[in-house]
């Protein structure tokens, strides 16, 4: 990881924009980069109801020609025409909920912002027919959530992590130093 030490800058190196929340990396690349976090619910005492949050920018970049190719769409339908795609991934927000009431537990919140939170389901999401992003459902997936959604964007993604010839993290974390 170059000579980084600090994993948030890392982290704004690769999403091009400052995290304010706190955060623990769940999952990094072969490469030592940081893949997936984990976001805290309460940043500046405000409700953040996203818990995982997808950093890698060649990751980002394979979801997004994903959803350019209207893969959103195609997985919406089947919610509507496979049950047990539905029950998986209501499953999936009800795994998620539960952890974001074991990590409340401990804080001193409002009823509000603990209601913000909880009452809502991966990355914020109302309507549990809808998708919202591929992003933040591989996110919940990379994340430990066995959640269908995303579990399908990893396997069926082109790449999931840089060659060794072309490692994108290097080449920002290089940029930056000089």
């Amino acid at each position: 990881m170059g000579g980084f030490s600090n994993e948030k800058e890392i982290i704004k190196l690769q999403l091009g924009r400052d995290i304010e929340n706190d955060f623990t990396v769940v999952r990094r690349c072969s490469w030592g980069y940081p893949q997936c976090i984990k976001s805290s619910l309460i940043t500046n005492g405000k409700p953040f109801p996203t818990l995982f949050w997808l950093t890698c920018p060649l990751l980002l970049k394979e979801i997004s020609k994903l959803e350019e190719k209207g893969m959103i769409k195609t997985i919406e339908s089947r919610l509507e025409n496979d049950e047990n795609f539905m029950k998986a991934y209501v499953k999936a927000h009800k795994e998620t909920k539960d952890l974001k009431e074991q990590l409340l537990a401990s804080l001193s919140i409002s009823e509000w912002q603990r209601n913000a939170i909880i009452e809502r389901g991966i990355g914020g999401i109302k309507d549990l027919k809808r998708v919202k992003c591929l992003h933040l459902q591989l996110a919940n997936y990379m994340g430990g959530i066995k959640n269908p959604i995303g579990e399908l964007i990893w396997k069926i993604i082109e790449l999931q992590e840089c060659p060794p010839n072309d490692i994108i993290c290097d080449r920002l974390v290089n940029k930056f130093e000089k």
